[in-house]
């Protein structure tokens, strides 16, 4: 561990600001994108099928 603390938040900015962050955000926006639509298709089969009268 060095003992300069400009290394240190040289190394922390380094990992903070990178494009690792840039595909975690890219994933994390497509796993809310098909939660939002299987919740959305989850609301639609129980509709039609309560509709059909086939959900009690």
């Amino acid at each position: 561990m060095p003992k300069d603390p400009g290394s240190i938040f040289g190394g922390l900015f380094n990992v903070c600001v990178s494009d690792e962050y840039l595909r975690e955000r890219k994933i994390l926006t497509e796993g809310v994108i098909f939660a939002f639509l299987g919740l959305v298709s989850s609301f639609v089969t129980a509709y039609v099928l309560s509709a059909a009268g086939l959900l009690l």
